[in-house]
């Protein structure tokens, strides 16, 4: 490959030696290289771009015969690892808002490991061990993700996702509400006025009283709200019941619980609150999954 020579000759010429005793035992010796270390922090840049001008600075670190395992999928070889790191996948998005350690000796190998406390639907951790051959570039990537367990279900709204629903039209990120019209036809509409009512409810100020999220409502139909934050990854996928309210306590406090934009819109107060019972909750948020569910 071009460059390899050159790539030797920094790594024995240039390097700069780190040494650390290991606890264990007191024996051994690790020699790590400034050469090894720029080689594990450049494979973490591709993960976290997938540029291809990255995938081609970090193939210069890679060993022909190099071999990354990551959970089930196995990689071999210099081209095929370049490859894989070269592009947008499923997790890259996710590794860029990681928060990734400097690379620390960890017995015979070097080790990276990230966190991801602002990410939802994220790995907890990500670790990478590195290993290495005597001209300083990688033969095995070994890769393993922590997920988060599944969470317990609660039977009322969790407090991260009513956060979430009551500043998600300040958040740049309204709730969509689905419903199925007279003819059957489902129907998606954006509602900046949704915000929790209770520790089982949602609630909507409906500007318009004679309209298709009324008449739903009225005949008890079933809804599903959805809230997305695609730069966290959050996610939350409501399912209810709707009604609507009569009471003018209700009314009042369905119309006070808008935001102030939306309350002037309908400054005569000519609209209707619809209040949804909620009874499944699903979803991923930066504190973690989130799950609610309630007996009919």
């Amino acid at each position: 490959m071009a460059g390899d020579t050159g790539d030797r000759t920094a790594s024995t010429t240039g390097r700069q030696e780190v040494r650390r005793m290991s606890e264990q035992g007191g024996s051994a010796t690790m020699t790590v290289s400034a050469t090894r270390r720029q080689a594990a922090e450049a494979f973490v840049r591709c993960l976290q771009t997938g540029e291809g001008a990255a995938a081609a600075w970090a193939a210069r670190f890679l060993a022909p015969d190099v071999v990354w395992v990551s959970g089930q999928e196995e990689v071999r070889g210099r081209d095929a690892v370049q490859q894989r790191l070269t592009g947008q996948w499923p997790l890259t998005p996710v590794y860029r808002l990681g928060v990734w350690s400097a690379p620390q000796p960890d017995g015979d190998h070097l080790q990276v490991r990230a966190t991801f406390p602002l990410v939802g639907a994220a790995p907890q951790a990500v670790e990478l061990d590195f290993w290495f051959d005597g001209t300083d570039q990688i033969t095995r990537v070994e890769q393993r993700a922590t997920m988060a367990p599944p969470p317990a279900a609660s039977e009322t709204i969790p407090d991260v996702a009513r956060a979430l629903v009551n500043h998600a039209l300040a958040n740049g990120t309204p709730m969509v509400v689905a419903y199925v019209d007279e003819q059957g036809q489902p129907v998606l509409s954006l509602r900046g006025s949704t915000q929790v009512y209770s520790d089982h409810e949602l609630c909507i100020w409906a500007r318009n009283p004679d309209g298709g999220l009324v008449r739903a409502a009225q005949r008890h139909g079933r809804f599903s709200l959805l809230y997305r934050d695609s730069r966290t990854r959050s996610t939350l996928i409501f399912q209810g019941q709707a009604r609507v309210a009569t009471d003018s306590a209700e009314r009042e406090r369905v119309y006070a619980l808008a935001p102030e934009v939306e309350q002037n819109h309908d400054p005569a107060r000519r609209g209707v609150a619809v209040i949804i019972a909620i009874d499944r909750l699903q979803g991923t948020t930066p504190l973690g999954p989130v799950r609610m569910q309630r007996a009919l």
